[in-house]
Formats: structure tokens, C-alpha cells, sequence
């Protein structure tokens, strides 16, 4: 008996420890798994009509853009327990209706002839997504009065990514035609919903402000407010006989400033500003100042810790400066011009150090994406801009642009120089996984790769050493030098550009392949090692596709110059929309056939589809005439680069020597 209980204590303690030691070990669920990645979320609400039952059922696609490894997901989720019924003539697009398309039949158009989309706000939980829904019918109902008028019905729904839940803000009915009732502030987080159909009164005050997170009643007041930073400005107008006139009574006016927690301050009428002072802003302990310079008589920007203390300067002294400051107020943006050059300073506004300087490029609207960086437009397109570096990078998706409020972030982005999510980066077909930032595009079209991410997918090993990094690869060996002004750095890791880690590791250019979704478009980069064998190809079909050889070329290399040869002298496989293109068994072209606009590696412009485009990445080009035709060719970093085509180009080669 005392041996049993021996036993059992032991076995007891072994479950113990086993339980307590896998507590330690990393968890590997789903769970867990999901809660490290990061990623983009772009939401579109969309709304499906089903004519039998005249009912919408409301619908969330959600695209997921990965920063951990570039892939993108889309999911649609359904809510037919939110369904609305609806008049059969209530579509808001009748035409669509009318038309012989399925798909257009059994989709629904809410607007009661205004606009209607989704809009995005981040929070510490995930993001939120909301949209306004109307529905109209020109089938008369009784209103209060009990005269008959058109209806139409108006709804805030709010979509909560983490938990996939779709709520009803608010709802509302309104008769005849009046103004829409709601109306959303998105940098206060808040809503209005004007009751009274649309009148406004003075003294009943039928303007409510709700918060879009919590739903809570903020504030009646009696007209819109002004949306101004974070806050609301109002005005309150209490009827008496000495003051203003409004309509037929007498109103005395105040102007508050409402936050979005509810509380509210009285709006003061600002002192005025001392002598050669034209604005100044308090933000916590510091106020910045512009002002002008009494020597030189510049415009200048400076700080000063309190009402009596000095004007520190900011701003340089022999330039003419003006003053910005980023969305929420974290950074002040300072405008320098001379002579020779503009330049724009970036300053912490918690503690007036300057961050970062970089050239001004033309930046029309700035916009907080996170606590490091900045998305802005510049000649028609969208740029990133890493404060604490100063590097600016592009954003590459076609529909996404400073004004449009429909991408959520989820997971740490602490490590990240651009909010743009990564394209997808295969090297002979194996994923790259990205530690902290993946490939960026910087403003020069130039691509950006981390180094021990790129090591890790092309069987690559790095060593530090006192000057810098070494990366070897079977014979190939190169380093990384801390001097070397290409090489960026951030967040404990090194990014080389991806050309140098073609060159000097031995991997043939490949192309970045647009991959077009259902409202999106997202990006693949190819690389392939030079010394890639045909055996290597043949024995992974699940990857790459034999084509039957045909009266196309392949080049070569010959007397300097590059040489066609007839296709059917070599094996051409197919691999995600780039060829590879084997002679005697070894890599001898890595192309994009008949689709020339693929976008070769190195500097990129998009849409590269005529030689006046590649003309204007790559400059002018050195011109061959080989079996017949004329084709233009580079040679960049140790690369050939062959076009074929005239004005509309037919392929792009990379000779792999």
C-alpha cells in the first residue's frame, strides 16, 4: 500500500512538472500564432440583395495583407441575422436591377442618392470599420402628422475585425426629402445624429454627438460642429434679449471645444502675439513659434519652455521656413528654402529634438499612419516617410490613397520603415520569411531587402565582423560595410539593395509580377540563382511548368554583344510569370515573355510596357541588330539586360553569365 501511493505521488509529480515545463515552451496554436502576425486590413462593405424575400443581408470583405511574409488573404463574411427587409423598389442603383447580370441582381446599392463607403479607425484592440447604409422606397407612409411621404432608412454599422462582429450604431427614419441624418467625424471618433428631420432649433438643441466606440451620448447641441484636430467646436446659444439675433429670438453665444472622452473646455479668445511673431502653438510644456528673424528678416521657426524664456531657433538661420505640424501633433514639420536647395525638418514635438531632414519633395497632405511614420502625396503619388530615419519609400497600391480611411494595422509595427505591406519574395521558389520589415521600394525605385532574411532563403550564412557584415553562399561571398551609403539600417537590421545582392551572390535578376484580386492588386518578387540546374527545375513540376519550345529567342552572350538563338535549341519552364530558360542543363535566361511589363528588378516604373519607359529608368540603351530584329539592351551591376520590341515592348531578358 505505502509502495502504491509512492507510485502515485511520483507519476502525480511528473504530470506536474510536464504541465508546468510545456508552459515554458512556446505555443505554437492557432491562437497564439495569429495573435504574433502582423498585417493590413483593407474592409469594403458590401450588401446582398435577395429579390424573392426583398431582403439585404449585409456583407464585410476583408483583405489581409501580410507584413510576415507578403501573402494576401480575402475573406467575405456574412450577416444574415442583420438582414433589413426592403420595398422591391428600394434599389438605389435601378438600372442595375434592369440588367441581365446575375451578380448585379443579387447586389445592393444603398446611397439614397448620396455616397456611401467604408472608413477605418485603429485602435489598441483593432481596427473598427464603419459605414452609413440607406435604403429609400417611393412607397408613401404616414409620418408623425400622419401625412403620407417617402421613406427612407438610414444606419451606422460598425465591423469589428477581432471579434467579427457586425453592430447597428444607430438607426433612423426620415420622411419627404431631407438632409442625411448622420454624419461621422473620424478624427474625433465621433458621429452626429440631427434629429427633427433635418431642422435645426436653437433651443431644443436636436444635434447629438455620439462616440463611435462606445456609443455614448456626448453632447445636444443646436448646430454642426467643426471638426478641428481631434476635437469638436460647437457653439451653444442661450436665448435672452441683449445679445445676437438668431431667427425671430435673441440668443447669447458660446463656443466650446468637446474631446472625445466627453469633456468639454470654453473656447477662449487667443492674446495677442507678441512683435514679429505670426503663430505660436502650445503642445504639453513647449511652445512653438514662428516668427521672424530681426537680422535677416527671414521666417523662422523656434520653441520656447514658458512665457518669458527666449526663442530657441529650430529652423536655419539663412533659410525661409514655415511651420506644419503632422495630424495628432506628434511631429512639427519645418519648411526650409535657400537659395540652392528646400529641405523640410522633422521635430519631436514632446521634446523639440529634431528627428530627421530629408529633401522637400513637393508633400501635399501628411497623415499619421503610426508613431513613426508619416504617409503624404507627391506628383500624384503616395509616399511613406520613416520619421527617426528619414527614409521615404513608396506605397505601391493602386487603390489606396491619403484620403481613403479603409486600412486597419494589426500586430507590433515598431520594426517597420514602411506601412506598405511587403510583396511576396521567392528565391528558386522558396518564400522568404521577414524577421521585421520586409522588401521596400524607396523613392528612387530602388528595392530594399534585409539581409539575414534574404541569407536564410537562398541557403546564405552571415557573420558580423568589425566593419560590418560577410555573407557567403558556396562560392560567393560579399560584405556589408557600415560606411557604405547604401546600406540602411534600422531596428537592429541592415537592408541592401537587391541588385547588389544579385550581383555579388550569384542570383539572376528575376521580375516583380503583379497579381491582380478582387479590388486590390498585390505584388510577387522573383530571384533565381545563376547556378540553378535543370535537374533541380525537372524534378519539381508542382513548381514549374514545362513549355513545349517555340519560334521565340533566348540570348546569349557573344563578342560583347547580346546574341538571339533560336528557342528550340533550349527548354523553357514557366514559373508564376516568369521563364527560365535552360540550355545544356544551366541557367541561361531568366525572362518575361510576351509580357514585357512585368518590371524588371532593378529600378522600377511601373507600367513599363515602351521603351520610352525603360529609356527613362535606365537611360539611353546600347541597340544590336541579331537574326532580324533590333533589340535594346543595359548592362547594370554585372547584369545584361535585353529588351525586345520597338515602341511596344515584347520581352525582357536577363542573360545569367
Amino acid at each position: 500500500m505505502k509502495e502504491s501511493k509512492v507510485r502515485f505521488t511520483t507519476k502525480f509529480l511528473i504530470v506536474v512538472a510536464m504541465i508546468l515545463f510545456s508552459g515554458l515552451l512556446p505555443i505554437t496554436g492557432g491562437k497564439a500564432e495569429a495573435a504574433q502576425e502582423r498585417y493590413k486590413s483593407e474592409f469594403k462593405f458590401e450588401f446582398k440583395y435577395e429579390e424573392e424575400t426583398s431582403r439585404v443581408i449585409p456583407q464585410v470583405r476583408v483583405t489581409k495583407f501580410y507584413f510576415d511574409d507578403g501573402r494576401v488573404e480575402t475573406e467575405l463574411h456574412e450577416f444574415p441575422k442583420q438582414a433589413r427587409a426592403v420595398s422591391k423598389n428600394a434599389q438605389y442603383l435601378e438600372n442595375a436591377r434592369k440588367k441581365d447580370d446575375p451578380a448585379l441582381k443579387q447586389t445592393f446599392y444603398p446611397g439614397c442618392f448620396s455616397s456611401f463607403g467604408t472608413h477605418v479607425m485603429n485602435t489598441e484592440k483593432g481596427p473598427l470599420a464603419f459605414t452609413i447604409y440607406c435604403d429609400s422606397t417611393t412607397d408613401k407612409q404616414p409620418d408623425a402628422k400622419g401625412e403620407k411621404k417617402s421613406v427612407s432608412n438610414h444606419v451606422i454599422y460598425k465591423y469589428d475585425l477581432e471579434r467579427n462582429l457586425l453592430s447597428v450604431l444607430n438607426q433612423v427614419q426620415t420622411f419627404g426629402e431631407s438632409r442625411p441624418p448622420f454624419r461621422i467625424y473620424y478624427d474625433f471618433g465621433g458621429y452626429t445624429l440631427q434629429e427633427g428631420n433635418g431642422e435645426i432649433n436653437y433651443e431644443k438643441r436636436n444635434l447629438r454627438i455620439y462616440s463611435l466606440l462606445s456609443n455614448k451620448l456626448l453632447a445636444r447641441i443646436a448646430g454642426y460642429p467643426q471638426e478641428i484636430d481631434q476635437t469638436l467646436r460647437y457653439t451653444e446659444y442661450t436665448k435672452t434679449s441683449n445679445y445676437n439675433t438668431y431667427g425671430n429670438n435673441n440668443f447669447s453665444v458660446e463656443t466650446f471645444i468637446l474631446n472625445s472622452d466627453g469633456t468639454r473646455t470654453k473656447s477662449k479668445i487667443p492674446a495677442p502675439l507678441p512683435k514679429n511673431v505670426f503663430y505660436e502653438e502650445k503642445i504639453g510644456s513647449i511652445t512653438y513659434v514662428s516668427y521672424k528673424n530681426p537680422k535677416s528678416e527671414n521666417h523662422m521657426v523656434g520653441y520656447r519652455t514658458s512665457a518669458s524664456a527666449a526663442i530657441k531657433p529650430l529652423s536655419r538661420a539663412d533659410a525661409s521656413s514655415s511651420i506644419r505640424f503632422s495630424k495628432h501633433k506628434r511631429y512639427v514639420l519645418i519648411r526650409q528654402q535657400t537659395d540652392k536647395e528646400k529641405t523640410i525638418r522633422i521635430v519631436d514635438t514632446k521634446t523639440a529634438k529634431v528627428v530627421s531632414e530629408i529633401s522637400d519633395i513637393g508633400v501635399g497632405i501628411y497623415k499619421e499612419i503610426s508613431n513613426s511614420i508619416l504617409l503624404f502625396q507627391a506628383e500624384k503619388k503616395d509616399y511613406y516617410l520613416h520619421v527617426p530615419t528619414g527614409i521615404v519609400t513608396r506605397n505601391m497600391e493602386n487603390s489606396q490613397l491619403v484620403q481613403a480611411d479603409t486600412g486597419g494595422y494589426t500586430g507590433d509595427q515598431s520594426k517597420l520603415i514602411s506601412m506598405q505591406a511587403p510583396p511576396q519574395m521567392l528565391v528558386n521558389g522558396k518564400p522568404m520569411h521577414y524577421a521585421g520589415q520586409g522588401p521596400f521600394l524607396t523613392k528612387d525605385n530602388r528595392w530594399y531587402v534585409e539581409v539575414n532574411d534574404f541569407a536564410k532563403a537562398a541557403d546564405a550564412t552571415v557573420s558580423k565582423t568589425s566593419s560590418g557584415l560577410t555573407i557567403n553562399r558556396g562560392n560567393y561571398k560579399m560584405t556589408v560595410s557600415k560606411t557604405d551609403k547604401t546600406v540602411l539600417t534600422w531596428a537592429g537590421q541592415t537592408f541592401v539593395p537587391l541588385e547588389t545582392l544579385n550581383e555579388k551572390l550569384g542570383m539572376a535578376g528575376g521580375f516583380l509580377n503583379s497579381l491582380l484580386g478582387k479590388g486590390y492588386e498585390y505584388k510577387v518578387l522573383h530571384v533565381f540563382s545563376k547556378d540553378l540546374k535543370e535537374a533541380d527545375v525537372i524534378a519539381r513540376p508542382d513548381l514549374y511548368e514545362a513549355i513545349e519550345n517555340d519560334s521565340g529567342n533566348y540570348y546569349s552572350m557573344e563578342n560583347g554583344k547580346p546574341a538571339a538563338r533560336p528557342l528550340s535549341e533550349a527548354n523553357r519552364y514557366y514559373y508564376d510569370g516568369t521563364n527560365l530558360i535552360f540550355k545544356d542543363g544551366l541557367l541561361v535566361n531568366v525572362a518575361s515573355i510576351y509580357n514585357a511589363g512585368g518590371r524588371t528588378l532593378r529600378n522600377i516604373l511601373f507600367d513599363i510596357n515602351k521603351l520610352k519607359h525603360v529609356i527613362a529608368v535606365y537611360g539611353t540603351p546600347n541597340a544590336t541588330m541579331t537574326r532580324g530584329q533590333m533589340v535594346r539592351w543595359y548592362e547594370v551591376d554585372g547584369n545584361v539586360l535585353v529588351f525586345e520590341g520597338n515602341s511596344d515592348l515584347k520581352g525582357a531578358y536577363y542573360i545569367s553569365r
